[in-house]
């Protein structure tokens, strides 16, 4: 298992504070990880669906009941999940959104799910389609399932450009050059 924390680019880093990559190789016993975030984030499948299962810790005899993660979920209180497993090849990006960026995803509304994983399409966001779905389904990854990531959530931010008495105005055409700064 191999994970890795990446930057946004400096378009997204009102909205965006990281990106927590993950990407387990296949084995023939289930990886565990504790979340990386504290709170609320975006979890992307990057290639083909995988089973997860988040969660309490079980014994080392009760079954642990997998889900597939074919589609972005919101892990909506990840202090309830003591553990993270997946089974076989697995590659996951957690977006961790900023506050401003939360606000905005939720659209000034605080609601309240029991669930602790909820799939994203349930906020009802005009973002992560049919399409970015596909494209994220064909990465190989991470680099270029970063950059689909970034271009989804840079065309959904770009309407909350900010005027000069929010302290800066900020542009969201889309960089070029697809580089993502890695905190060592």
């Amino acid at each position: 298992m191999q994970t890795e924390v990446v930057l946004p680019t400096t378009k997204l880093s009102s909205f965006v504070s990281g990106y927590f990559l993950v990407n387990v190789e296949k084995r023939e016993e289930d990886i565990s990880l504790r979340p990386y975030e504290s709170g609320v984030s975006l979890g992307i499948p990057i290639g083909k669906p995988f089973y997860y299962y988040a969660g309490p810790c079980y014994g080392e005899f009760e079954e642990v009941p997998f889900s597939i993660f074919d589609k972005p979920l919101i892990f909506w209180d990840s202090k309830a999940i003591d553990c993270f497993s997946v089974k076989g090849n697995a590659k996951v990006v957690f977006v961790i959104f900023t506050d401003l960026g939360l606000q905005f995803l939720l659209h000034d509304k605080n609601p309240e799910f029991k669930d602790t994983i909820i799939p994203f399409s349930r906020l009802g966001l005009p973002a992560f389609g049919l399409i970015v779905k596909r494209k994220l389904r064909f990465c190989t990854d991470h680099a270029s399932g970063l950059k689909v990531i970034e271009e989804e959530l840079l065309r959904f931010f770009q309407r909350y450009q900010f005027d000069e008495s929010h302290h800066a105005e900020i542009d969201l055409d889309l960089e070029d050059n697809g580089d993502f700064p890695v905190i060592p």
